[in-house]
């Protein structure tokens, strides 16, 4: 059974005994308020107050919390140095931050902000309409387009804390100045969120909207946020200008420059999914999905500049949940890609005994891995690029898999036409970690005849070689006098139907190849020419091996987009990884992940036109 989430929630708790007004809103203090409002949730929550010896946060109860929650209104500077230090210290070890009301003045706020921290405020008791900036984050689940308070003080724009990493609400004075009322940090290996609702004297913390942001945000901020030090982003705010009605915020957070956001549906589980669709300057575009991960769409130039679409897959969201996807189409693939025989590994003298999708073999993380849940997602801007950053929590024990992983994928676009892939994973317990990604590639357009004109290269002098089922035999072979050597540039169709056992094995190519690694190649791993359209695609990895598919299992039954049914060689897969059924062969590259280590790998697909 996992742990429950320690919250501990600090109040003054000086109004509430000094103000008849405030007492009878809160007779046992906004803490308490908090406490039973947020107490549904299965917290374990401890109180804390100002009066109490160490303003009742001792080193002992910060190291049993998890997830501190600060209300601050008058007592800031009174606030002891050393306790300070001792929530400064805890953040940067992995403690979640809940910053309320006017703690943004508090001695923590500005010490893990680095700033002055103040802002403009009256209290004119207008009412708040607080509009949700991003349906998608996990703080803003349960609620619609917007909440609205009935009476509240109101605060807005500018002050200078930095520019937050997530923003999640925005409101405005009925005058038109702005306030962003929900932003998000990262300090060290602690997740901070900065919520400003709460004058003392309105019954907010009755608010069964204003709970459930606090409650979603324990539960984001006590998430692993990772081993590597963020420090975040220390640029001072960027103004925004509020013209016309608040629904226009909501037009500009959908789209905005080179990234478009789109609600695509929702799973049968009932979770919103969204399309992101990244565009650089040239009009290349890709879209990913937050179910998944799933790369839906890969627009790319040929040699004449002509954009098309190079990626097979489905025509909507609900096609990819309807069929089980079970061809992978796009895929963000984990926790382990490829096969693992048997289902089943040992670490450490335990057997874990995971879930079997393919045969007795679990391919690709089991029947419901990364590939078919629904992710985070944050965008990313950067010069000559656009991204989008992935997350998600794998929980101990998802698919017979052991440790809490947390994963990070980001896809960038950048000007260069480049589409890279960074992957990042972390544990709390030793486990096997292997990501990459299944996109099924056609250059000359997705359902456009077959691959087997495409020319590919491979820098690769070995391969895995395979038995039934296509798992490891656990030797490393040479290509050499095979017909799966692609050392030379050599068209896909030359050798595809030869009798080579092992070809036979495969019904096509789907082989596992190390890569040469040497200091010439730059992660060099492969290429793809289409000597039709020009297109041509280099693959670039940090990754030890690429496995090649050309779609041998595709059967006409799948209808993909269009209206086009996808026969067996509609595309092909260059997916960098570590090699199949590691984990189960000691003489392959490990796949072992501890706590405390950083999985970590880049993969780069450069598109170019080529005229012949």
């Amino acid at each position: 059974m996992a742990r429950r989430i320690r919250v501990t929630i600090w109040n003054e708790f000086i109004h509430e005994r000094t103000e008849a007004k405030v007492a009878a809103i809160y007779p046992h203090g906004i803490h308490a308020a908090i406490a039973v409002g947020i107490g549904t949730n299965g917290f374990e929550i401890r109180i804390a107050t100002f009066d109490q010896p160490d303003h009742g946060l001792s080193q002992e109860t910060l190291q049993n919390t998890d997830v501190l929650i600060w209300w601050g209104h008058l007592a800031h500077e009174q606030v002891s140095d050393e306790v300070v230090e001792r929530i400064y210290n805890r953040v940067l070890s992995g403690m979640g931050l809940i910053v309320l009301h006017s703690g943004h003045r508090s001695k923590i706020f500005k010490k893990l902000m680095g700033t002055t921290c103040d802002l403009k405020w009256r209290s004119d008791a207008e009412r708040e309409r607080l509009w949700v900036v991003d349906p998608s984050h996990p703080i803003t689940e349960g609620l619609g387009e917007f909440f609205e308070l009935p009476i509240e003080e109101m605060y807005g724009e500018f002050f200078d804390i930095p520019a937050p990493e997530e923003l999640i609400f925005i409101s405005w004075f009925q005058g038109g100045e702005v306030f962003r009322s929900g932003c998000t940090y990262s300090r060290g290996l602690g997740k901070i969120f900065y919520f400003r609702p709460g004058d003392q004297e309105y019954p907010t913390y009755y608010n069964k909207n204003v709970l459930r942001v606090i409650a979603n945000g324990v539960r984001w901020a006590a998430s692993p946020h990772g081993p590597e030090p963020v420090y975040g982003n220390t640029a001072p705010l960027e103004p925004i200008i509020h013209a016309g009605a608040a629904a226009g915020w909501q037009n500009k957070a959908l789209r905005s420059g080179g990234i478009t956001k789109l609600y695509v549906g929702q799973t049968p589980e009932g979770q919103d999914v969204y399309q992101y669709v990244l565009t650089n300057k040239n009009g290349m575009q890709a879209a990913i999905m937050t179910y998944g991960g799933i790369m839906t769409s890969l627009t790319v130039p040929d040699r004449n500049g002509k954009l098309e679409d190079v990626l097979l897959g489905y025509p909507s969201m609900e096609d990819y949940w309807r069929t089980g996807n079970k061809n992978y189409f796009g895929a963000l693939i984990g926790r382990y890609a490829n096969r693992i025989a048997g289902g089943q590994f040992t670490l450490d003298g335990v057997t874990y005994r995971l879930s079997v999708n393919d045969g007795p073999n679990t391919l690709h993380g089991g029947r419901r891995g990364f590939d078919k849940r629904v992710w985070h997602a944050k965008e990313v801007w950067s010069n000559g690029a656009v991204g989008l950053s992935l997350r998600y929590l794998s929980k101990d024990g998802e698919e017979g898999f052991p440790g809490n992983v947390d994963a990070t994928v980001v896809y960038t676009l950048t000007d260069g036409n480049d589409l890279r892939i960074d992957y990042a994973a972390t544990t709390d317990k030793k486990t096997v970690v292997n990501l990459t990604q299944h996109n099924y590639y056609n250059l000359s357009g997705a359902g456009k005849g077959n691959i087997l004109g495409h020319i590919v290269r491979i820098h690769s002098d070995r391969f895995t070689p395979v038995t039934q089922g296509l798992i490891p035999t656990g030797q490393v072979q040479s290509v050499g006098g095979t017909s799966l050597d692609f050392r030379e540039p050599t068209p896909v169709g030359a050798r595809i139907r030869s009798d080579d056992p092992q070809m036979r094995l495969a019904g096509g190519y789907d082989f596992n190849y190390v890569i040469n690694h040497d200091a010439q190649s730059g992660g060099f791993a492969a290429s793809v020419h289409d000597p039709v359209s020009g297109r041509l695609m280099e693959v670039y990895t940090t990754q030890p091996a690429i496995q090649f598919y050309t779609g041998n299992r595709l059967g006409g039954s799948d209808t993909g987009k269009e209206g086009i049914a996808y026969e067996p060689y509609a595309g092909l897969t260059l997916e960098t990884q570590h090699y199949p059924d590691s984990p189960n062969q000691p003489q392959f590259p490990s796949t072992v992940l501890v706590p405390g280590q950083l999985y970590r790998h880049a993969t780069v697909y450069k598109f170019r036109g080529v005229h012949s």
